[in-house]
């Protein structure tokens, strides 16, 4: 079974995908449907480790925009990323 880092690592600019993480700001597992790179450009989201947690950077399709109108959402040691299969 691949691991996250490798399922994030191999999706492509058209992908679209369910991520599953606990976001502390809702005290709760959530599903989230997202994509690796900001839609219509060549911006990738982002993977690294911070102080031992796998942390992920991606483009929430679900999301409102913030104040700067991008959805960039942060999903820290995800449990789960199933690819979108159209």
């Amino acid at each position: 079974m691949k691991t996250i880092k490798q399922q994030i690592e191999e999706l492509k600019s058209t992908d679209t995908f369910y991520i599953t993480y606990y976001a502390k700001k809702h005290s709760k597992i959530i599903d989230r449907k997202g994509t690796w790179y900001k839609p219509n450009t060549n911006t990738k989201g982002k993977h690294f480790i911070s102080k031992g947690n796998d942390v992920f950077v991606y483009w929430d399709l679900n999301a409102p925009e913030n104040e700067n109108g991008n959805k960039w959402r942060m999903a820290t040691n995800p449990t789960r990323l199933k690819k979108e299969v159209a």
